[in-house]
């Protein structure tokens, strides 16, 4: 790997070094026909262990760029660089760095044999994960250190020793990787902070709740639900029967009150772009001074809150929605499985106090179903560790009613606050998801039919299309991979300071409101709700000519926390698995490629694979056109949903990877 000392000369560097025979510099800026329009815009990259690389754009629309082994060798996994390009054949012209997203990795550490009495011990520290590769050279090394020790270091990008990318160990962990390690690297890898800065925490601490000027809501019998392990609330909510409708309360915690442009804490806060969940525990955009507590709506509290009133007829359509900068005193905290233990013993009674919430519920769900909004019924892992982050217990998270409910609640807010800076015709920043392409349609409908299931692609009534076949595969075996698949076949959901719909949840006008205390751009969205609420359209012009790299800054973020919990769960299933080598578990197969069977089991809640090299007992053939694998003497066949008896037979924490073996 090599690297430029600094953003500055990374550009002259790479150019420099890279010409082609003509002596000019492949990337630089050349004279062009006036005809051959050009792109400028902002990439990532990922890297190939072979070493070439690909620029990937936020826009899944626009084609990956390929960047071939000797200029890639300039370019670093996860970098965000700014990229000017061809836009009709790709061809690339200029490239910059704006960030490393590395700042430190771990892996395993490689001697230099050939390290002389003389010299001080050195040697590489070898990083792998699926497709990547990486070698980073350590100039100084503590003594004692083994070969194929866990060690993490800190990159340092400089021009020393030959290699412009070194490294500075920072831990020795031995030869087998403690648990209390998976955050430490998970979080090296995609340069996420826990602690904040000893300026932001001194200004968290400095600020208290003052409730004048502020309409006084305590008389609302607001409740927070969420889950058992919540310890910052953003909402609450209430709903009362009022004129042969609903009026729905939703009441969010006011940050935007206490964090302020130029501050410490906005700066973090918007390098952070959202907080991030790990089983052991999470890294939150603002201190816990605040998440935890001056903001957090916890009951019998008074605290600041921006609240959205939001009146509802009979059929779920929104009449008019207030927002209000107003004090609240939630009642209760409750959780998900509290309110919905109490609603199965009050199903048929009026008189309990939530019967109106859940009554709103299903009104608002059958609206947003008739126009067409998608429910992916996905199953996610609940992953209990201890203090040490070793998995204690991986099991399928239950998704309730109480959820549900709040979801539904949660996107109407979301929905009218949207709506109502419409009407104003304001700055704002809005989620939008693009419609899904017809070619990623067609591939989808060709999977379905290799299990049997016909899906029609048509862009008239695509929303109702898609729902009806959600409907339909509730109950089907390979219900997982459709729904994971078609998931997959969509675009990103993304923040744009440019009005769109939300393909997903069939919305016109959508934005994030209800979350400021984790995601930054949902403090952004209150600021300009203040702004157009005082009439301020012109006092915020930096806010304002802001949003679009706001909108593409939080994108990205949100991306790398998504891929960080992904892969913090695949940590501790591992972590699970390797104590349950040898043992047999009954599993379904959920999925299948040319090289084998995925197998979900269902206690623990882990996926695995049988790889078709395994396979003793045939040769084995899959047949992608009936989704089927099938031996070839035995005609044994495997299919989407059948229960198969699993072996564990290896388990890899390096390479992150289980593999089962049938049990005949």
């Amino acid at each position: 790997m090599r690297h430029p000392n600094n953003k500055e000369n990374f550009r002259e560097n790479f150019l420099n070094k890279y010409k082609n025979k003509s002596g000019k510099n492949k990337f630089q800026k050349q004279s062009r026909p006036k005809s051959q329009s050009v792109q400028t815009l902002k990439a990532t990259v990922s890297k190939n262990r072979k070493g070439f690389a690909f620029l990937c754009f936020q826009n899944k629309s626009l084609k990956d760029l390929y960047v071939p082994p000797r200029q890639a060798s300039q370019l670093f996994e996860g970098d965000r660089v700014q990229v000017t390009f061809a836009s009709q054949n790709g061809e690339i012209h200029d490239i910059k760095l704006i960030e490393h997203r590395f700042r430190e990795l771990v892996g395993r550490f490689t001697p230099n044999h050939e390290s002389s009495k003389n010299r001080k011990s050195h040697g590489w520290v070898v990083y792998e994960k699926r497709k990547t590769h990486i070698e980073v050279y350590l100039p100084e090394v503590p003594p004692k250190t083994k070969s194929g020790d866990w060690i993490r270091v800190k990159l340092e990008f400089n021009s020393r020793h030959g290699d412009s990318t070194t490294g500075k160990v920072l831990d020795n962990y031995g030869q087998d990787l403690p648990a209390s390690a998976d955050i430490i690297m998970v979080s090296a890898e995609y340069g996420l902070s826990e602690g904040h800065s000893q300026q932001a925490i001194t200004e968290a601490r400095n600020y208290k709740l003052d409730v004048e000027a502020r309409k006084n809501l305590s008389h609302i019998p607001f409740v927070t639900i969420d889950g058992e392990t919540a310890r910052d609330f953003d909402d609450a909510v209430y709903v009362e029967k009022k004129n042969g409708g609903y009026k729905l309360w939703v009441a969010i915690a006011d940050v935007s009150n206490y964090v302020k442009t130029g501050t410490a804490l906005d700066a973090e806060a918007r390098q952070r772009g959202t907080s991030v969940y790990f089983p052991e525990r999470a890294f939150h955009m603002l201190p816990s001074e605040l998440s935890e507590n001056l903001c957090s709506l916890k009951p019998k509290e008074p605290r600041l809150a921006f609240v959205a009133e939001i009146s509802v007829d009979q059929s779920g359509k929104k009449l008019e929605t207030h927002l209000i900068e107003a004090v609240i005193e939630s009642r209760r905290r409750a959780t998900y499985n509290e309110i919905q233990n109490e609603y199965e013993a009050n199903k048929n009674n009026p008189k309990w106090e939530f019967t109106p919430h859940f009554e709103l519920y299903e009104i608002l769900r059958s609206y947003r179903n008739k126009r067409g909004s998608l429910d992916f019924d996905l199953s996610e892992a609940e992953i209990k560790a201890d203090p040490l982050g070793n998995p204690i217990s991986i099991t399928k998270r239950e998704r309730l009613d109480s959820h549900r409910l709040i979801e539904v609640f949660m996107i109407a807010a979301n929905e009218a606050v949207t709506e109502w800076m419409l009407k104003r015709k304001q700055p704002f920043l809005y989620r939008i998801h693009e419609d899904p392409s017809e070619e990623a349609l067609v591939k989808f409908q060709k999977l379905a039919a290799t299990v049997g299931m016909s899906f029609a692609v048509t862009q008239k009534n695509l929303h109702q299309s898609l729902l009806k076949f959600v409907k339909t595969i509730e109950n089907h075996p390979a219900k997982e991979l459709l729904n994971t698949t078609l998931l997959r076949s969509m675009k990103q959901a993304v923040y744009s300071a440019n009005h769109g719909g939300h393909f997903g949840l069939a919305s016109d006008a959508y934005t994030h409101f209800t979350s400021p205390i984790r995601r930054y751009p949902d403090l952004v969205v209150h600021r300009l709700l203040k702004q157009a609420l005082h009439s301020q359209k012109n006092s915020s012009s930096k806010l304002n000519q802001e949003l679009p790299e706001i909108a593409e800054h939080c994108s990205y973020r949100e991306r790398l926390a998504a891929e960080a919990e992904r892969d913090s769960i695949k940590l501790k299933q591992i972590r699970l698995m390797l104590k349950h080598l040898g043992d047999e578990f009954e599993g379904k197969i959920i999925g299948m490629i040319e090289t084998g069977l995925f197998v979900q089991l269902d206690d623990p809640f882990v996926e695995g694979m049988i790889s078709k090299d395994s396979l003793k007992d045939d040769v084995y053939e899959f047949d992608e056109n009936r989704m089927i694998f099938y031996g070839k003497k035995k005609k044994r066949t495997f299919k989407m949903g059948d229960s198969v008896k699993i072996q564990v037979v290896r388990v890899d924490l390096e390479y992150r990877y289980i593999d089962f073996g049938l049990v005949t």
